[in-house]
């Protein structure tokens, strides 16, 4: 007979209650109902999963992560599927690596990918957590979409960084676009752009490639990226809209 393990029990209760109640927030009251313990403990956990990006926390409650996808799902998420033409169109006009990434916590991680035409071109891991700076990606959710904890990662660079990216992050709240020139991979740079989804920034889409071929196109690259999600109705646009 298998045991159990009652901190590992309760952790799965919690994401099963919360996978049940689909798109409606979980509050904090009704999970400590449904696992018959106290407020206390349950905050605890759900305090840990949130910062792991198994939960997220809103006004309501909570609801799932995208951790979970991260880990149980495909890498052909509903976010892949509700932008799959777009992400064709913008690997047809630019001809370099597009990927998907989304934040897990305070990582990002890459779920999805289209190949460039090129032979020496980008080759982005899936589905392993990296860190949310200095990638294009993060630096688009830690601007767009900040969350709590994001100060102390912000507070534990150097003075003079802390002071390149407070600009670096001023313009891409103004642009809703993020640039990577080789501060990840010494010989790759990137630009990204994000992806709302019901006014939320639920993802971000790349497109990268060898530093010598892409650098001086990635303004160009970021706005057809930009112009085909707004025309879609997943910009930066479209939620101001």
């Amino acid at each position: 007979m298998t045991s159990t393990h009652r901190t590992v029990t309760r952790i799965v209760r919690i994401l099963e209650v919360v996978a049940r109640s689909g798109e409606d927030a979980v509050g904090l009251a009704a999970l400590a109902r449904e696992l018959d313990a106290p407020k206390s403990s349950v905050h605890g956990f759900v305090r840990g999963l949130c910062a792991e990006g198994y939960l997220l926390e809103g006004d309501d409650g909570y609801v799932l992560g995208p951790g979970v996808a991260h880990v149980l799902g495909p890498a052909e998420n509903s976010v892949v599927l509700l932008i799959e033409d777009v992400l064709a169109e913008i690997s047809a006009r630019t001809g370099e690596t597009v990927t998907v990434a989304v934040r897990v916590g305070d990582s990002v991680v890459y779920v999805h990918s289209l190949e460039a035409d090129y032979e020496v071109c980008y080759v982005p891991r899936l589905k392993v957590r990296r860190p949310l700076l200095p990638t294009s990606s993060g630096k688009l959710f830690f601007a767009l979409s900040p969350r709590p904890g994001d100060s102390e990662l912000f507070d534990s660079y150097d003075p003079s960084t802390r002071t390149r990216l407070e600009a670096e992050l001023l313009q891409i709240r103004r642009s809703g676009i993020a640039y990577n020139r080789g501060e990840t991979v010494a010989d790759v740079a990137a630009v990204a752009v994000g992806v709302f989804i019901d006014s939320m920034l639920s993802a971000a889409i790349t497109i990268a490639g060898p530093i010598t071929r892409t650098e001086e196109h990635l303004d160009h690259y970021g706005a057809v990226a930009r112009g085909l999600l707004d025309k879609s109705g997943f910009g930066k646009e479209s939620r101001q809209g």
